[in-house]
């Protein structure tokens, strides 16, 4: 008899169930962290998910340019329409023709000329509609049109458009061929000549055009449209500016007041804190922006289940300067290498801290991005700070799953809850 062959084998299998064990434990403490905590305050809009088939569920997700670029959001939203069925694209806005990145299923075009402002600029003006970006116009008769781009992640048929803008006065008209125009203002949006024109087209479009007239001199402001397609389901409203933190929305707080006004949410979740960690960070003081956001969304509506998340494990780069003789001539190279930012750290347990204090569903999104590590190893941008499409798509899915978990839990309790109402009956 071989004992050493035997004794081979036998550690041979040893290593191998070692193996099938470690990843059995890497899967489920993955499965561990990717949940969200306090996952009960999400349970009012649960109930609606249930009911999904009968009713639009309206999502808000606000953040900076995690969420501008559309990568995260959308897919995040694709996987909740699958699932509970889709009430159209949502909120979108014509960042093309505002010089700046941003979802790529719609082209828009324009003969007028238009300037921008956002939510960080220093000077911008006191109302920057839900999308806390508003491109402006100086031409009595703007026009804007729009082609949504076959084979997108989402469902980016209409045949309802809500049109926001401002006009500065009573007196404009819109025109949109093939479509019935609606025009109402919008209360409580805190400006007093925000209007949202509905266009109700008889069939599913993927294109339309509009043109006001009577706007005068001007400023003309336009905020952006929402996409309906008259379906029950899930309507994913993606907000996000790039450079965005908690502080800049609530200096503009007509921008969260428009948002719960016109978009009537069951859900918003939040994704900012990115960019408070590259900056000079107090965490009292972030601590208070998170809450002057929180009190102002329910300020205008009370009943809102709310979902924080935390930022990405980015990093910080740091340039060491070296000299290298080339030839006759010296000269400077840098080499890059990227190091944790402690901020980053000091922002999630301020976030996570005021979720906790309050009873708000939280994700803590950088505990996962550092427990799936290998998972994302491919997925950052060069910068570190961001993700690229692979890395942003993870994200979403990501979330998706963790909702999709609180979900079925909450399933789980209704049934208990019933079984046990029946026994003691």
């Amino acid at each position: 008899m071989n004992t050493g062959w035997h004794n081979n084998l036998k550690w041979k299998l040893a290593a191998v169930l070692s193996l099938l064990l470690l990843a059995g434990t890497a899967t489920y403490a993955q499965q561990k962290v990717n949940n969200i905590e306090q996952d009960t305050a999400l349970y009012n809009v649960f109930d609606s998910f249930t009911v999904a088939d009968s009713k639009v569920i309206s999502i808000v997700h606000l953040g900076d340019s995690h969420v501008q670029a559309g990568y995260f959001p959308l897919a995040t939203a694709s996987l909740l329409q699958q699932e509970f069925g889709s009430a159209g694209r949502g909120y979108v806005f014509p960042y093309n023709l505002a010089g700046t990145n941003g979802p790529e299923d719609f082209k828009w075009n324009t003969t007028s000329r238009w300037q921008t402002e956002r939510v960080v600029d220093r000077y911008k003006s006191p109302y920057l509609g839900p999308g806390g970006i508003a491109l402006i116009s100086q031409n009595d008769a703007p026009t804007i049109s729009v082609t949504a781009k076959p084979d997108a992640p989402m469902d980016n048929n209409f045949r309802r458009v809500k049109l926001l803008y401002d006009a500065g006065n009573s007196n404009n008209s819109l025109i949109a061929p093939d479509a019935n125009v609606t025009i109402s203002p919008v209360d409580g949006a805190g400006s007093p000549t925000l209007n949202v024109a509905t266009l109700e087209f008889p069939q599913t479009e993927q294109t339309f055009q509009a043109r006001w007239e009577g706007t005068g001199s001007g400023p003309f402001r336009f905020y952006g449209a929402v996409m309906e397609n008259g379906n029950n389901g899930i309507l994913y409203n993606s907000i996000g500016i790039n450079g965005a933190m908690y502080q800049q929305y609530n200096e503009i707080s007509n921008t969260l007041l428009t948002q719960m006004a016109v978009l009537q949410p069951q859900l918003v979740i939040i994704s900012l804190g990115t960019n408070e960690a590259y900056g000079k960070l107090d965490p009292l003081a972030f601590r208070n922006e998170i809450d002057k956001a929180v009190t102002l969304i329910r300020e205008r509506n009370p009943n809102v289940n709310i979902l924080l998340t935390t930022p990405p494990d980015c990093m910080r780069a740091v340039k060491t300067p070296h000299r290298r003789k080339v030839g006759k001539r010296w000269r400077t190279y840098y080499t890059t290498r990227y190091y944790p930012n402690p901020y980053i750290s000091m922002v999630t347990q301020q976030i996570m801290g005021y979720a906790r204090e309050h009873g708000i569903a939280c994700w803590n999104f950088n505990a996962v991005n550092k427990s799936q590590k290998d998972r994302f190893a491919d997925g950052w941008a060069p910068d570190h700070i961001h993700f690229n499409v692979k890395g942003y798509q993870l994200q979403g899915q990501l979330l998706y799953q963790a909702l999709e978990q609180s979900y079925t839990h909450y399933l789980q309790q209704v049934k208990k809850n019933s079984l046990t109402s029946n026994v003691q009956h």
